[in-house]
């Protein structure tokens, strides 16, 4: 009878166990429910916000502002930027952006892409714990310094010789973005750049080298590469890519990578396309209306190959460097155009 009670009792106690461990897994589970309901309700309260922001930051062109935000992390795509499992679609707007903001500061950016229309909003967007590096030779510091210049004072920016370039410290910055204005684009940037930052993980320090001209002014077009760390040295991203305005070269130095900053310019010459066909088709109507000289002024042949090469760019850029130098071209001519209409007292092209 007494090893009868001793294996009752035993059995009691285990039941209690088992009893027990269900509850608090049920509890456990409850918890972890609400919290994980309470986090998505948090983001996509966040996001609604973010979404005004970043709505109201493009309205404005060449503006800077510095936004507070709640201590979470942001991810960045092309087409779309989430808070946890929350997204949210960019749609059809043209965001350059890391792919990963974490601080509680987010600083953009609004500049308007004009060809020589004005066609969209580049909306660029960071926060002081990025840290952007020009870096120039002899022949380039001119217009390293002018792109430095360019950029919002806001932002962790700074401009250094190639020669001095191993005498950069760590500053404890979560990504590091180099912009190397020195040599061929094919040619992979110094090492001596890394010496200071090896212990960074690779995904967060990355490169472009910019061909962006040895004056103090900005060219039209050039071509760029990206680069990321690779250990203790840096590897080349496929393929080169271009660039059509400054406008789309700040774009590549805030943009996370090359598919990013791709995506992002197929969605700026599919908005070229649509407004080019808007003026192409009342500049074909006033060439009809009027007479000489004004007839002249308004023939949309220019406007038709502008209407060509952007539906092209939008299939396959990055394309050919020449592709662009020719819609350069077209810029010039629509601009002149549009120059001799008001001399001659026309309905302007634009």
């Amino acid at each position: 009878m007494k090893k009868k009670g001793v294996v009752e009792l035993h059995f009691n106690w285990i039941f209690v166990l088992i009893a027990g461990a269900v509850i608090f897994a049920f509890f456990i589970t409850i918890v972890n429910k609400q919290r994980e309901f309470s986090e998505i309700k948090s983001s996509g309260t966040i996001i609604t916000n973010l979404e005004s922001i970043l709505t109201g930051a493009q309205v404005s062109t060449r503006t800077v502002n510095i936004i507070d935000m709640p201590k979470v992390d942001i991810g960045f795509e092309c087409n779309r930027y989430f808070i946890g499992s929350v997204p949210k679609q960019i749609k059809s707007n043209v965001v350059f952006a890391p792919g990963l903001l974490k601080g509680k500061t987010m600083i953009t950016w609004t500049t308007d892409w004009n060809t020589p229309y004005r066609v969209t909003n580049f909306l660029y967007i960071t926060d002081p714990q990025l840290r952007y590096i020009i870096v120039f030779d002899a022949s380039t510091e001119a217009v390293a310094k002018k792109v430095f210049d360019e950029l919002p004072k806001e932002i962790s920016k700074e401009v250094v010789d190639v020669a001095d370039i191993g005498d950069l410290v760590d500053k404890n910055n979560y990504k590091v973005k180099f912009v190397f204005m020195v040599n061929d684009v094919n040619n992979v940037p110094t090492a001596d750049a890394l010496s200071e930052l090896i212990d960074m993980a690779d995904k967060d320090v990355t490169a472009i080298n910019v061909d962006a001209g040895t004056s103090n002014v900005i060219q039209s077009t050039g071509e760029m590469r990206f680069f990321k760390k690779h250990g203790n040295g840096w590897m080349a991203v496929n393929p080169i890519t271009y660039y059509l305005k400054q406008e789309s070269l700040f774009g590549a130095i805030y943009a996370e990578d090359i598919e990013m900053y791709n995506c992002a310019m197929k969605k700026a010459f599919k908005k070229l396309g649509f407004v080019s066909k808007i003026y192409f088709e009342r500049s074909s109507s006033l060439e009809t209306y009027y007479g000489s000289p004004c007839s002249t002024q308004h023939d949309p042949t220019h406007l038709d190959s502008m209407i060509s090469y952007a539906d092209d760019q939008l299939e396959n850029f990055p394309d050919t460097l020449g592709d662009l130098e020719t819609m350069n071209s077209i810029i010039t001519n629509i601009k002149d155009q549009n120059h001799n209409a008001q001399l001659y007292s026309c309905a302007l092209i634009y």
